[in-house]
């Protein structure tokens, strides 16, 4: 293949172009480029083989949103959404937390008003 770069560049465009639209006539486009059948046939077949291996994918609507909010530079909303995205270890070990902070609290709102109660119930000495 002695082609200029450029014309080669061309010439691999139009016939991806045709494999994609699934054009069948490559036989045009090869000999408007005066290049050997033989010279693109690998060519050619690995273009094909990619357009079957490739499929598209979409994004989903989760990864897409955090992704712009990443480069958008966004601040994210409250402390929730910020938490989500943090490892499963990471997740666990700060519910495990919040959770023994809670029973700390009310335990000791359970004790502090059990000496309340206690108080009231001790007669005043006169």
């Amino acid at each position: 293949m002695a082609q200029e770069p450029m014309e080669l560049e061309n010439l691999l465009t139009a016939v991806t172009e045709a494999i994609l639209h699934e054009e069948q006539d490559l036989e045009t486009i090869v000999s408007r480029y005066s290049v050997p059948r033989s010279e693109l046939e690998g060519l050619i077949n690995t273009i094909q083989h990619l357009h079957v291996a490739l499929v598209g994918v979409r994004p989903s609507r989760r990864f897409a949103q955090r992704l712009r909010q990443e480069l958008m530079g966004q601040q994210q909303r409250g402390v929730i959404n910020r938490l989500r995205y943090l490892p499963p270890r990471v997740q666990i070990a700060g519910g495990i937390v919040l959770i023994a902070g809670f029973m700390l609290l009310s335990r000791r709102h359970h004790s502090t008003s059990q000496i309340a109660d206690e108080a009231q119930e001790v007669p005043a000495l006169r």
